[in-house]
């Protein structure tokens, strides 16, 4: 397990699904593009702000962006070096990700509020953050000194960045952290074979399993922790979406649209939603999704209101909030780009 995060992420018995999201239809919003051509949507937060990363011309590299409606999208810079990238965003508008720095082949995490502030590496040359919350706590992963290993990293303001460890292995990823500052992500295990989904609190490390193929990454987490989503691999080989709760200690298979893959991205801060990407039959496409617990895994190019999706076609949902809007990226009318999903009244 050495990667560190894609680029470009059940409720059991008690939880309910809210209603309206059940039958729920969307407008969607083409958040646009920089220079270049292409842009993809990584994170909403509950005011409707999104992050993500944009190509500049001649679309060779992406810059790291943040997008509001009124202000549309802004580009974000980088350290010094020709790439940036947006991971997630918080919900008072600080955007985490990566960026090539003034070094040849060193690429730091950093923190934007009103620039890009270097959060260091754990000693190596790479470090990336993939979460932050309302407090500006951080979280990602970093090469160590000798670069031979990955480790999951927290940062904040008054100690900086720390090593969180891993279950005995070599590597571990933090994917996502919650307001109450538990961290989730995944971690290799001693036997040089196995990596699990994990989460972190003030006790330190816990390891929350996999789908009986003997490796899972955790992606998001809810609000206070108690729900985290990811992917792992099952069985048969194939690759899964799951859902953990930490109160019943089960990690449920939240199946695929019909192909081997699924991944979840995020889960929304308190009421249940589950978005990502899966494959469909034959593994020929992959399809944006929302997960509840009434209606299951619901393909969201189906749930377009009217005309609204015409040229669209919703590759992966990454991130949902408080209202239900998600954000993801797609194609549209062939171009990649960013999108940012809103619920409307049926």
């Amino acid at each position: 397990m050495t990667n560190v995060r894609q680029l470009t992420a059940v409720v059991l018995f008690a939880l309910v699904a809210l209603p309206l999201a059940s039958a729920q239809k969307y407008t969607i919003t083409d958040l646009g593009t920089l220079s270049g051509t292409q842009s993809f949507a990584t994170s909403v937060n509950s005011a409707g702000a999104v992050a993500g990363s944009a190509t500049v011309d001649p679309d060779i590299f992406t810059h790291a962006f943040s997008w509001t409606k009124t202000g549309g999208m802004t580009d974000l810079g980088t350290l010094g070096g020709d790439l940036s990238i947006g991971n997630a965003l918080s919900g008072t508008g600080a955007v985490v990700g990566g960026s090539q720095t003034t070094g040849d082949f060193t690429f730091h995490a950093f923190l934007y509020k009103s620039g890009l502030l270097d959060l260091g590496t754990l000693g190596g040359d790479f470090s990336n953050a993939t979460g932050v919350n309302n407090a500006s706590q951080v979280v990602g992963a970093s090469t160590l000194v000798g670069e031979a290993s990955t480790h999951a990293f927290y940062w904040d303001a008054r100690r900086g960045m720390r090593d969180l460890g891993t279950l005995g292995g070599a590597n571990s990823q933090a994917s996502a952290i919650g307001s109450e500052g538990i961290a989730v992500g995944g971690a290799d295990l001693g036997d040089g074979v196995t990596s699990d989904a994990v989460y972190w609190d003030s006790k330190g490390i816990h390891d929350i399993g996999n789908l009986g193929g003997g490796s899972a990454l955790a992606l998001g987490v809810n609000e206070n922790g108690t729900q985290v989503v990811g992917q792992s691999v099952v069985a048969s080989g194939d690759t899964h979406a799951f859902l953990y709760v930490k109160r019943t200690h089960v990690m449920r298979d939240l199946g695929t649209l019909g192909g081997t893959q699924s991944q979840a991205n995020a889960i929304s801060p308190e009421d249940g939603l589950v978005v990502g990407t899966s494959t469909d039959a034959g593994d020929v496409d992959s399809l944006a999704f929302l997960w509840t617990a009434r209606k299951g895994m619901v393909d969201l190019n189906t749930k377009f209101a009217t005309d609204a999706g015409a040229g669209w076609a919703l590759q992966t949902a990454n991130s949902v909030n408080t209202k239900g809007q998600i954000a993801g990226t797609g194609t549209l009318n062939g171009a990649t780009h960013g999108f940012l999903l809103t619920p409307v009244k049926d």
